[in-house]
């Protein structure tokens, strides 16, 4: 993993750490998920990004999964929820972008934190004027890959089961 894609996701995990997380998964199980917006105007001709997650379980019910989306090289970016197999539209200046998924077990929420069915991180270029698809795979977490990008608390202690 290169070390873009783990300062990316560590921003992800700083907002995830918050209470951030818990807002963004109750949004996607009531049905209301916030409208994506790009955190700052445009500066060049904006595109569309049309945002799937695919993810090798199947569910039933609402999944709800986390996306972030970051300009490459970036520090800020956009993070919200959609539903396991809905596509986020999201309209964006033209350019490199990084966006990252973690799917969550709305069912086995605990004290100890939300359960982490999937994460997955891709890379898109945007073109202006244009609709790019944009395809996240997420596969099944594993403790060295958490312990890898940062996906801790404050205190030290993960901030998924697994």
């Amino acid at each position: 993993m290169d070390p873009h894609t783990g300062g990316a996701l560590a921003w992800l995990a700083q907002g995830a750490a918050s209470n951030l997380l818990d807002r963004l998964v109750d949004r996607a199980l009531d049905g209301s998920p916030q409208s994506p917006a790009w955190p700052r105007p445009a500066g060049a001709p904006a595109g569309t990004v049309e945002i799937s997650v695919r993810h090798h379980v199947t569910t039933k019910g609402r999944t709800p999964v986390i996306l972030t989306l970051q300009e490459d090289g970036g520090h800020t970016g956009t993070v919200f929820s959609v539903v396991l197999g809905h596509t986020a539209r999201i309209a964006v200046p033209g350019g490199r972008y990084f966006g990252a998924a973690m799917v969550i077990d709305p069912q086995r929420r605990t004290r100890s934190g939300p359960t982490l069915q999937g994460i997955g991180w891709s890379r898109l270029t945007v073109a202006a004027r244009r609709t790019s698809p944009f395809l996240i795979p997420v596969q099944r977490p594993t403790a060295p890959v958490l312990l890898q990008l940062g996906l801790r608390k404050a205190d030290g202690t993960p901030l998924f089961r697994l």
